[in-house]
């Protein structure tokens, strides 16, 4: 399948140099589809290949482009389930048209492909040489850091911490062994390399807890997405830990 950049690029030979891309699709086509355009333009250069282990027997497998375009439609567009994003692809043909679907997947296909996306950690691929491509030579004066919450449906691990048996209070007594002190996480990390330490953290589904802009606390079962962004709003860096990691 041609790139949604090869798709618009011949559409405008066609059409004219001033043609609206509202010409080439069935549904009307939103400012968010628009926006989603735009955003699959930059991202599809830098996707690596997907040379998934198909199935010499039964049906063809569904496009590889159109099911990784689907995938970032979930997270863009804010769908919560794939049953959702099913349902989305089936009333919004501009979508479906985006994506390249002629015929929509079951649910079972899309789990199955986007489970098998984030074991090859296809998007964390396409990152790298993305922030090269419009970073490399220049200096990043500031960089802004923050984390986002993702909900899961999945049972959330105990992550309580033991508890250790209380000694006496106040100074030992002479002659005794000085008691052990344990090294802070922040403690940890000042002797550590960048793979230790987030090889250390929670990467498994949990609760954590989150304060809005209002002042209130926001609870959420899953996980948490941290993101260094340049001033320009290019990521340069992101990791996804358990929901209670800060």
């Amino acid at each position: 399948m041609k790139s949604i950049t090869e798709i618009l690029g011949g559409c405008q030979m066609v059409f004219g140099i001033s043609y609206d891309i509202q010409e080439i699709f069935e549904g009307y086509v939103t400012n968010e589809h628009r926006t989603f355009i735009q955003m699959l333009q930059v991202i599809e250069e830098f996707l690596p290949a997907c040379d998934r282990p198909g199935s010499l027997l039964g049906r063809k497998s569904y496009d590889e482009m159109a099911m990784i375009r689907s995938c970032l439609a979930k997270q863009f567009f804010n769908i919560a389930t794939v049953t959702s994003l099913r349902n989305r692809l089936l009333s919004d043909p501009s979508l479906r048209q985006i994506c390249g679907f002629t015929v929509v997947p079951s649910e079972a296909t899309f789990s199955r492909r986007y489970a098998w996306y984030a074991q090859e950690k296809l998007m964390e691929k396409a990152l790298g040489p993305l922030v090269s491509s419009y970073l490399e030579g220049r200096i990043v004066g500031h960089v802004s850091r923050d984390s986002t919450a993702i909900e899961a449906r999945e049972k959330a691990t105990n992550t309580k911490k033991e508890v250790k048996p209380k000694g006496k209070r106040g100074r030992p007594k002479k002659g005794s062994e000085p008691r052990d002190k344990k090294q802070s996480v922040l403690e940890n990390q000042l002797a550590q390399s960048a793979e230790q330490a987030i090889g250390e953290l929670n990467t498994l589904c949990s609760w954590g807890c989150k304060r809005n802009s209002q002042g209130n606390n926001n609870y959420w079962k899953g996980y948490k997405l941290h993101l260094d962004v340049t001033d320009s709003g290019i990521p340069v860096s992101a990791i996804v830990t358990g929901a209670d990691v800060q």
